[in-house]
């Protein structure tokens, strides 16, 4: 190490944020030995561009055109930088091309823009990973004879870890808060030491593929029909049928202007501005109208249709509500 980079040794402790997302750039990074984490804001969440160690560079950008930090530099582990300032970095530019300035210049510009435009990953984003690769790991493996799936924590963190390239402190975080639903538990093992337990595999396995589906989603792509989200008419709609078929001892025929007076006086408007719920959940054959003897128009409920609709709305909820918390 020469002595320019001696003076511009900088040493970090874990958790020391280098710079902060708009921070004024001056310099530029050159990491030793530990490991950082860049980072930014995006639409109120943290995403995470990458996790650089030894040999990497950081902090360019700003060198070259003088723009504000584009993220922020977080220490994961002890780190040791080289820091070169602008002044240090022109200097050495001085021996080279003139044209090789706006070369770095136009460099820094197009790579800002594709910062811009790039599909980046959120903290939440990759908890879903995690959680799908759990569910993939666990899906190789035999149940015992509670019908339970456990193997052992720490290697499952560390492989996972690895293969997502994500610090295993976030990783062991997911797994912590998947134990904290009814799905799953940890219990320590004198052979193996602490273990995960999932109890409920399929389930489990369901909300791993909610988790995709939320990907698919972010995408563009058309979610699977069970995983796409009930607006707000629908959610009143079923929530009231089901009411009104407990109410009379799921007895699958009403009369069809009975319906529209209890829904009025629940809901303070008129069923005809729930017409396209009704087209859909009759085509989806879950609602069907008929003429009584008495040439009276009656709705014909599938019982079986509409218990399954509520339960996957409940199910669903159960899991926005796991997904808000990874």
């Amino acid at each position: 190490m020469n002595f320019m980079e001696q003076k511009g040794l900088r040493e970090f402790a874990e958790g020391d944020i280098i710079f902060k997302e708009n921070d004024p750039g001056a310099s530029m990074f050159i990491i030793q030995s530990g490991e950082v984490e860049v980072s930014a804001i995006k639409n109120k969440q943290k995403v995470v561009y990458a996790h650089l160690s030894k040999g990497a560079i950081f902090g360019e950008m700003a060198l070259i055109d003088g723009y504000p930090r584009s993220a922020t530099v977080t220490v994961i582990r002890n780190t040791k930088c080289i820091e070169m300032s602008r002044m240090l970095f022109q200097k050495n530019l001085e021996g080279l091309p003139k044209w090789m300035g706006s070369f770095f210049q136009i460099m820094a510009e197009r790579l800002r823009d594709a910062n811009k435009h790039a599909e980046t990953l959120t903290s939440q984003d990759h908890s879903r990973q995690v959680v799908l690769m759990v569910s993939n790991v666990l899906a190789g493996l035999e149940p015992n004879l509670q019908d339970e799936i456990s193997t052992p924590w720490k290697p499952l963190v560390q492989d996972i870890a690895l293969l997502l390239n994500l610090p295993s402190a976030h990783v062991d975080g997911v797994m912590n808060k998947i134990t904290l639903t009814p799905m799953a538990k940890s219990e320590m093992s004198s052979e193996h030491g602490r273990m995960l337990i999932v109890k409920d595999f399929s389930k489990f396995k369901f909300f791993a593929d909610y988790c995709k589906s939320r990907f698919i989603e972010k995408q563009g792509n058309e979610v699977p029909i069970h995983f796409q989200k009930p607006n707000e008419n629908e959610l009143e709609f079923i929530s009231f049928l089901f009411k009104v078929m407990r109410e009379q001892r799921w007895e699958p025929e009403i009369e069809e202007h009975l319906f529209e007076e209890m829904f009025v006086e629940q809901f303070n408007k008129p069923l005809d501005d729930y017409k396209a719920e009704l087209k859909k959940y009759r085509q989806a054959g879950l609602i069907s109208s008929k003429l009584d003897n008495e040439d009276v128009k009656t709705f014909l409920v599938d019982k079986e249709k509409l218990q399954t609709l509520v339960g996957m709305h409940e199910t669903l909820q159960e899991f926005e509500a796991m997904d808000v918390k990874l």
